[in-house]
């Protein structure tokens, strides 16, 4: 046997590789793992987002639910007062014309009504 056979190839790195289309391949696998790094981001940014909305949420449902215990506790210990309405010059003016009108719940009020309106139109 010649020695020839027996000696170890040299290896380059500068060597063409065989078959052509593998250095296609590996480049693609750039473009994939870029692809996926942006993915991967996109998902996380979202799950992050979701999270916080869920969380300021159940936080704000919380302090309204503290907002309306303390509502309807206050509401419990402080009695109901009513309001005493003051006059003005409006609901004077409302309550003449409510005098002059009537509610129209008899014949003599509706029949005063429509007397008040006539001589009012009239002027």
């Amino acid at each position: 046997m010649p020695a020839s056979f027996n000696a170890p190839r040299p290896f380059s790195a500068a060597s063409p590789v065989y078959p052509h289309y593998l250095p296609a391949l590996h480049k693609s696998g750039r473009i994939e793992r870029t692809i996926a790094t942006a993915t991967i981001a996109a998902v996380g940014i979202g799950y992050g987002l979701s999270k916080y909305k869920a969380i300021k949420s159940e936080k704000w449902q919380q302090e309204h639910h503290v907002q309306q215990e303390q509502l309807f506790h206050n509401a419990e210990t402080i009695p109901a007062t009513v309001p005493i309405p003051v006059p003005t010059a409006e609901s004077s003016r409302n309550e003449a014309l409510e005098n002059a009108y009537g509610d129209r719940t008899s014949l003599s009020e509706l029949e005063a009504a429509v007397a008040a309106y006539e001589t009012r139109r009239k002027n």
